[in-house]
């Protein structure tokens, strides 16, 4: 919990993921689907996961099993079994184990932006009543075989919108941002740019993470001279509102 307090001691609130999963061993994996967990298969765990998070005490944000739309983790929709059914139901199934020990905890439904390919989530929605924030993943991988360059604007804008037509109260987070590299050294900086000026003009977003690792693709912000200043400017304009 050292970590989760060093955060709550920057005046930030902590969101962690809960992943049932092996990530090194692909999406294949069927002893972590939706059935088994209704089944009872982790009460135990996630029991332990409650009462560790009620015993730390302070707000928390959960996310579980985020980007079920799209078709990279065993928990997606239409594989291991995995329905938009099994996957309403195993939320209710962890937001009431959960809720049961820590009231201090707020749950992220976090799906994936939609486009190139990845399926509409509004048939994933658990319901108002389940889900304290709405969040959603999106990743500009760039031009390379798959995928395009896509503004901040073309990459979210559609999905926001659709989170909003399905809760029209809730806040939302953007609960993971990364942009790739482009073919010029402004360009990166250029969708920075772009991402700030799409969050100042919805109220509705109230925060972002941006997922700070060279992994894929170099997602970090600060790969270039010039995106590192466009997020440093636009992050000191967002925050001053």
């Amino acid at each position: 919990m050292a970590e989760l307090s060093a955060i709550q001691r920057a005046n930030a609130i902590p969101l962690i993921t809960l992943e049932a999963w092996q990530p090194s061993a692909g999406t294949n994996q069927p002893q972590f689907a939706f059935a088994r967990l209704l089944s009872g298969a982790f009460d135990t765990d996630l029991h332990r996961w409650g009462a560790e998070l009620a015993q730390w005490g302070r707000p928390i944000l959960l996310r579980f099993a985020q980007e079920m739309n799209g078709t990279w983790y065993p928990w997606s929709i239409g594989v291991n079994g995995n329905s938009t059914r099994s996957f309403r139901a195993a939320w209710s199934h962890v937001h009431a184990i959960v809720k049961e020990h820590a009231p201090n905890v707020r749950f992220v439904w976090a799906p994936n932006v939609v486009g190139e390919g990845i399926r509409d989530f509004t048939d994933c929605y658990p319901g108002a009543h389940l889900v304290d924030y709405l969040g959603l993943d999106g990743y500009n991988w760039g031009a390379i075989p798959g995928h395009r360059w896509r503004s901040a604007h073309e990459l979210f804008s559609a999905s926001i919108a659709t989170l909003m037509a399905l809760d029209a109260n809730s806040p939302i987070i953007l609960t993971e941002v990364g942009c790739a590299d482009g073919d010029y050294p402004s360009h990166k900086a250029q969708w920075i740019r772009d991402f700030f000026t799409l969050i100042e003009s919805n109220e509705r977003v109230s925060g972002f993470l941006w997922f700070q690792m060279d992994k894929e693709r170099n997602w970090r912000f600060n790969s270039t001279r010039a995106s590192t200043y466009a997020f440093r400017e636009g992050l000191a304009g967002w925050a001053s509102r």
